[in-house]
């Protein structure tokens, strides 16, 4: 069983996980639903580009599961469970919703989040995989006072919303599904962007409040010098903390407790050792806007609220629940784990990247650039099949492997790394012939690792070549620069 099925991979922390992970030279599949305009695979291919530009490297890509979390089983058909029973030997389930409140069961964030998990279940029980690993939430805890400590998570105390009472409901699935192996939770605490580039996918909470903050502070005059004066009153006191990690840290921190060998089983709080405060939110984002003025006034409102002080009230909304200071979750299982970074704190040269790439992507209206891919090495192996028969694609095993660890019976692994990649197991018989799945092969056998044009390249080869195809009446083919086919 040599995959891991990832869910939300779409998402701010799944994208970062996948990219971690395909980095790590993890073998994985991932459950994606097709967009309006783009299909699952060039979501995902999107996503990957973008994280290759960020890295400046190049990576494998993932076997793309067509799917959808609110459908029974996940939507998938018999073809894609058999696969995931053959391949499948980890699910890590962290696709989620973040809306806050909804208007019924039937709707978010109850639909994705309890009932997505129970149809992740289904598959992992169809598919007989019982390693899951759930991607949950520190704020499980709901209302709870003091250090919350790594343990399953209880109702007895309530939840500020809808979000946070769905989660523990997802959590309580998880421990009821008798067929599971010792499930692993891991919470963490609020996300937001990369430390290190300040690129985010989601401006909610940290972002939202930076966002209102720039919109206020920009629609006030300026001196001579460009400073800004803002008469602003909070009811707050400014030491209030805020649990908040950067999602690089994030994933990191998941991709070694997937690695660790030791983290299996357990609850683990990914949070901050040392939270940041309202206040110094406020200061670093003055910095960055070249403002100031802002005053804490305690837990009172003021009574006569000026214009500016209405307008920041009331971008306030579901956040509100949240003005309290956070609490402290213990992290003593985390920090057990050998390999388990403190996370980096969120300093001022931080809050300002966060600030930066906001003005950069217009507050999430840049349109993001689409996959370019020359071609799909899916629709590659597809049409050397149509043209050569599996004798073809012997050939390309054959020719990839080059020497006696190709003679069959064999099994050899084909893995095009960047655009339009992805990884097949050729298993090649005595006859000549051979069948090729998706996904990479078990430890036995080689695999080799190709560039796009290599692929085709051995397509070419095979095509041309008498032996490969055997007796079989071959169609006129022509290889064109970038097509198998023509």
């Amino acid at each position: 069983m040599t995959h891991t099925l990832l869910t939300g991979a779409t998402g701010l922390l799944g994208s970062q996980l996948m990219a971690d992970l395909l980095e790590a030279n993890v073998p994985l599949a991932v459950l994606v639903r097709p967009g309006a305009e783009v299909s699952c695979r060039e979501r995902i291919e999107s996503l990957l580009q973008r994280q290759e530009a960020a890295r400046a490297a190049t990576l494998p890509r993932p076997v793309v599961l067509e799917g959808d979390l609110n459908a029974e089983r996940c939507g998938l058909g018999h073809e894609q469970l058999g696969w995931l029973r053959r391949n499948c030997g980890r699910i890590v389930h962290s696709g989620a919703s973040l809306q806050f409140i909804g208007k019924d069961r039937a709707e978010e964030p109850w639909r994705s989040n309890v009932g997505g998990t129970q149809h992740v279940l289904q598959v992992s029980e169809v598919a007989g995989v019982r390693d899951f690993w759930h991607v949950s939430t520190a704020y499980v805890s709901g209302l709870a006072k003091g250090v919350i400590p790594e343990r399953p998570s209880t109702d007895v105390h309530g939840f500020r919303n809808d979000y946070e009472a769905s989660k523990h409901e997802a959590e309580t699935l998880v421990r009821s599904a008798a067929w599971l192996d010792r499930p692993t939770f891991v919470r963490p605490a609020v996300i937001v962007g990369d430390s290190r580039t300040g690129a985010t996918t989601t401006y909610h909470g940290l972002m939202a409040m930076l966002r209102l903050m720039t919109v206020i502070v920009r629609s006030l005059p300026a001196d001579e010098t460009g400073y800004r004066h803002v008469s602003l009153r909070l009811t707050m006191t400014g030491d209030e903390r805020r649990n908040m990690v950067p999602v690089d840290w994030v994933s990191e921190t998941i991709a070694v407790l997937l690695q660790s060998g030791v983290a299996r089983g357990g609850i683990y709080h990914v949070a901050p050792d040392r939270p940041i405060t309202t206040r110094e939110i406020i200061d670093y984002a003055s910095s960055y806007l070249n403002s100031g003025g802002v005053q804490f006034v305690g837990n009172t409102p003021p009574e006569d609220m000026t214009l500016l002080e209405e307008m920041a009230y009331g971008g306030k909304g579901l956040y509100e629940s949240y003005e309290d200071t956070d609490p402290v979750f213990s992290m003593e299982n985390l920090h057990a784990i050998p390999g388990v970074r403190h996370c980096p704190p969120l300093d001022e040269a931080t809050i300002h990247r966060f600030l930066a790439y906001g003005d950069e992507d217009r507050w999430g209206k840049r349109r993001q650039k689409p996959a370019v891919v020359s071609r799909w090495m899916e629709d590659v192996l597809a049409e050397l099949r149509t043209a050569g028969g599996e004798a073809a694609v012997a050939e390309v095993a054959r020719l990839a492997a080059s020497g006696p660890q190709a003679e069959p019976p064999a099994t050899v692994g084909l893995e095009v790394l960047g655009p339009g990649g992805g990884a097949w197991t050729v298993e090649l018989t005595e006859d000549g012939s051979a069948t090729i799945t998706k996904g990479r092969p078990a430890a036995t056998g080689p695999t080799i690792c190709l560039e796009p044009s290599q692929l085709i390249q051995y397509a070419r080869q095979a095509l041309a070549s008498p032996a490969a195809v055997g007796t079989r009446r071959r169609p006129t083919v022509s290889l064109a620069r970038d097509t198998v086919i023509s």
